[in-house]
């Protein structure tokens, strides 16, 4: 019976997780646009190679976390729970998760200060969706924007 929770589980987060991709994907290219036209093409080729750079390093991070969550399901499916393995691997997940952002807003707080772009998720300084802390465009989804000009 476990199993087949943990199976059902995991099949729902694997669909809401590839619908959330598909929905901002549009977004993230029309951004990324607007990023690399205010960059020469030498700061272009430099941002590029970082962000690729980026990305490999999170994937392979972010498979080692899936591991351990994969664990930690092993250890809750088993008829026996030892609590104390669960809270050991919960521990080890929260620990490379933090790190994982930690890393995150150091390379976005790098590229700001290198570019003077902002990549996004920026609550301790900056805006969102801002380059060179100017906006990218009028639209103000608050108050029924789509965030295209109307002109």
């Amino acid at each position: 019976m476990k199993k087949k929770i943990i199976i059902g589980l995991l099949m729902v987060s694997a669909l809401s997780f590839g619908a959330g991709n598909i929905n901002n994907s549009g977004q993230r290219g029309f951004y990324h646009t607007q990023i690399m036209n205010n960059l020469s093409e030498k700061q272009q080729t430099e941002l590029t190679e970082m962000m690729q750079d980026r990305r490999e390093a999170n994937y392979k991070k972010s498979l080692d976390i899936r591991s351990k969550q994969l664990e930690l399901e092993k250890l809750l499916a088993e008829d026996k729970v030892n609590w104390k393995s669960v809270e050991r691997v919960n521990k080890q997940i929260s620990d490379m998760k933090a790190k994982q952002r930690l890393e995150g807003m150091k390379f976005r707080s790098n590229v700001e200060d290198k570019y003077g772009i902002s990549m996004g998720h920026k609550g301790m300084k900056g805006n969102c969706g801002s380059i060179g802390g100017k906006h990218m465009n009028n639209g103000n989804h608050m108050n029924g924007g789509n965030g295209y000009r109307n002109n």
